[in-house]
């Protein structure tokens, strides 16, 4: 009987995984890819029957092979799982509890990243994502950025469009005065860390005990700044406008 771990053996293979990146962007003989991958006719020609034997490739009549529909799925499911494998230690000690299933399926999008372990040098960053943002910046947080709203309140009256989801539950810190011209809503229980202009993003999740850790994912490139910004706005569409929990001016 057929069991994924038959798929899972072929594909660990790196002369078979880079088979399958070149055919997913061109149709090619078996002459084509010995030169390509500096293999043996012989090596070829088993890597390219194995790929066959388990439907991810095909061979056409014209001896050139091709990507199968079916190898195209699996191709676009291995990101995610090398990104979880890279950082599996992370992984081991954070809780995902909050993120819906479509973005864990999605993480491969977070592939190109750095990860800062410092929390000092996190904040001061996320105060810059502020400062450069020409069109928007959405920050989803577990509790507000204490140095920040001097920045926010003025990029917010030059039109650049700032909003926040924040827990329901959240108490602010003592003589906090929020940021003038943000949106706010605030989704039951929020916990983790997503910050989101055109220009960059950040994302970070709470240990298991649920202390946030401030230790972060941090990305200019295009994939991880669309999935940062559809979390957020995924939590925003379901989140419901903040009745303010500072005391009145009056």
């Amino acid at each position: 009987m057929e069991n994924i771990g038959s798929l899972f053996f072929e594909l660990s293979n790196d002369e078979r995984m880079m088979i399958l990146n070149n055919l997913s962007k061109e149709t090619l003989k078996l002459s084509h890819l010995v030169k390509k991958q500096n293999m043996t006719p012989t090596e070829a020609s088993r890597h390219l029957q194995r790929l066959t034997d388990i439907d991810l490739i095909e061979k056409g009549a014209d001896n050139f092979y091709n990507i199968t529909p079916y190898g195209k799925i699996v191709l676009s499911i291995i990101p995610s799982m090398n990104f979880v494998f890279k950082n599996r230690q992370y992984f081991k000690e954070h809780d995902i509890s909050m993120l819906p299933p479509e973005f864990i399926a999605r993480f491969g999008e977070l592939s190109e990243y750095t990860f800062n372990l410092d929390a000092i040098s996190n904040l001061a960053h996320h105060e810059q994502i502020a400062k450069d943002a020409e069109e928007f910046c959405y920050t989803a947080a577990e509790q507000f950025h204490w140095s920040a709203p001097p920045i926010v309140t003025e990029r917010a009256k030059e039109g650049i469009d700032f909003r926040s989801v924040l827990p329901e539950n959240l108490i602010p810190p003592e003589g906090f005065k929020p940021a003038e011209g943000v949106k706010r809503r605030v989704y039951p229980n929020f916990n983790m860390a997503a910050i989101v202009s055109e220009r960059e993003a950040v994302f970070g999740l709470p240990y298991l005990n649920g202390r946030m850790d401030y230790a972060q994912f941090f990305s200019k490139d295009p994939n991880f700044i669309k999935w940062c910004k559809d979390l957020f706005l995924y939590f925003w569409d379901r989140s419901k406008p903040m009745i303010s929990p500072f005391p009145s001016k009056n």
